[in-house]
């Protein structure tokens, strides 16, 4: 990548909020990424206020502004000048008059023979195979002179990969040099296992309280805000184990949490990737669709992970759990295992590895981009 050809560009972020905390997440994660890369970043967003605790002004990196979507929208059009790299998110599709300004500015400069602005359709992460043959794929519009670029994330060199920061490596082994210390400001105890576990209110809490009750060793459990957290504490209650709740958590500080912990349970898609990039064990709660896709998209995951356990079996036995954990009917004893002996770390971290191995997602769509139409 040219990093000194997008060094000061403007790229605009479009995102509007489905699922409360993962669509914000991704997107204020690629904002600071393309800030971190050099651009001057607009996040466009319907539900600014999720920022306010994520992303708390006083953490805000410079180079990232947060604008509400009803303001573009209210913008006249004359005054809209579209940025060199246009971000559509999940397939959000941007305000119809960003896309006029968008299609005369793209003739303006094709007219002076310059390049015009460069746009996405960023699309929501799979592991599926399809994936692969839809990545890069252009899209016309409809009615105007404009085309965007289907860029999917994913877990394979023939996809965009995920968001990797320059010093993820760096700062995730500064951190677990002082992991006791965090522990021990966090409220938990750093002689214990410890299991994060942000969920959602549909996951069988009650059944992992059960399995963490059969497990011989007392344990931290980080449990997040929300009900999923709520319905947890309430079922440990009386237990050995230490419950501590994290609170509402600026995402610069996500990572920490993982690091600190043994193993997690996670749900959405950006706890997902975080998860995957700590190396840890961990159950992933999907967010639930009423025509079971979810499960399609799961078992596609668990297929890209099977390699990387030493024995199919201990493999077989992962992918039941976390079948049964996403259908609320997970197996007790598999699960207290999971909680316990964690033989299954060396996967995991094998599987963390080669994402990272591959790269980021927002160095990926620059390069794209900067190659042109």
């Amino acid at each position: 990548m040219n990093a000194s050809y997008w060094r000061g560009r403007q790229a605009d972020v479009f995102c509007t909020v489905v699922d409360n905390y993962g669509d914000a997440g991704v997107c204020w994660r690629l904002s600071r990424r393309f800030a971190a890369l050099g651009l001057r970043v607009r996040l466009i967003i319907d539900r600014p206020e999720l920022l306010d605790w994520m992303a708390p002004a006083a953490l805000r990196p410079d180079g990232v502004e947060i604008v509400p979507w009803a303001e573009v929208e209210r913008t006249p059009e004359e005054r809209i000048r579209p940025a060199d790299l246009v971000v559509e998110t999940f397939g959000c599709r941007i305000p119809e008059r960003y896309e006029r300004a968008l299609a005369r500015e793209r003739e303006a400069a094709l007219s002076r023979g310059e390049r015009p602005s460069f746009y996405f359709n960023l699309d929501y992460l799979s592991a599926e195979d399809w994936v692969e043959s839809s990545h890069g794929i252009w899209g016309l519009h409809p009615t105007l002179p404009i085309r965007k670029l289907w860029f999917f994330p994913g877990f394979t060199d023939r996809t965009g990969g995920v968001v990797v920061e320059s010093e993820y490596e760096e700062e995730a082994k500064s951190f677990r040099a002082r992991r006791a210390e965090a522990l021990e400001a966090l409220g938990a105890d750093p002689a214990r296992r410890t299991l994060y576990y942000f969920a959602y209110p549909e996951n069988p809490a009650e059944a992992l309280a059960e399995a963490l009750r059969r497990v011989e060793q007392p344990m931290n459990v980080l449990a997040a805000p929300g009900a999923g957290g709520d319905a947890l504490e309430r079922s440990l209650s009386g237990s050995l184990h230490r419950v501590v709740r994290t609170g509402y958590r600026p995402q610069s500080e996500f990572d920490r949490l993982l690091w600190a912990s043994d193993a997690a349970v996670v749900r959405g898609e950006d706890s997902f990737v975080r998860a995957q990039l700590a190396g840890i064990p961990f159950l992933w709660s999907i967010y639930p669709t009423e025509d079971g896709a979810h499960f399609v998209k799961l078992d596609a995951w668990l297929g890209r992970l099977e390699p990387f356990f030493a024995e199919k079996a201990r493999a077989e036995r992962y992918e039941a759990l976390a079948r049964g954990w996403v259908k609320g009917e997970p197996d007790l004893g598999a699960l207290t295992d999971f909680l316990e002996g964690i033989e299954d770390r060396a996967a995991f971290e094998a599987w963390g590895a080669s994402i990272r191995r591959r790269g980021d997602l927002a160095v990926r769509m620059l390069e794209r981009a900067e190659l042109g139409e």
